[in-house]
């Protein structure tokens, strides 16, 4: 059954806040798990929710902000900040557009008003023909 509940959390997992629904399968298997071996319910169910949580916490923290913030090329500190924020401002639809927008936002402050998108095009444009006057030499 294990297999089968790790699909399933994986499948929920997909939809944010939604993996929370896997407790209540995990209560019954526990229950049955209890029954069938005479070992006490609480034990075996606390032990699934330490698991559940040290992952949860894992794939949270760490995993998670790595992978995307390689996708997306940005930090995983802004990652969570702007989680955190847009979470607090628009709520469930704020975590879903929270991290297009930040990178979005940055884009356009970048580009417009830091004017950095502008300044390496230009180094970039400059460097070859310098390397060619170095060659002429």
């Amino acid at each position: 059954m294990a297999i089968g509940m790790g699909i399933l959390i994986g499948i929920l997992n997909l939809i944010p806040y939604l993996h929370t629904f896997a407790l209540i399968p995990t209560a019954f298997l526990a229950l049955l798990k209890a029954a069938d071996t005479g070992q006490n319910f609480w034990i075996i169910f606390g032990s699934a929710l330490a698991v559940f949580a040290i992952v949860q916490v894992l794939m949270d923290m760490v995993i998670t902000p790595k992978i995307m913030g390689k996708a997306m090329g940005l930090n995983p500190a802004i990652l969570l900040l702007s989680l955190s924020v847009w979470g607090a401002l628009l709520g469930f639809i704020g975590l879903i557009i929270a991290l297009p927008l930040t990178t979005l936002i940055i884009a356009y402050w970048q580009r417009y008003v830091t004017k950095e998108h502008k300044l390496n095009e230009v180094e970039a444009s400059s460097a070859p023909t310098e390397a060619k006057d170095d060659d002429k030499k």
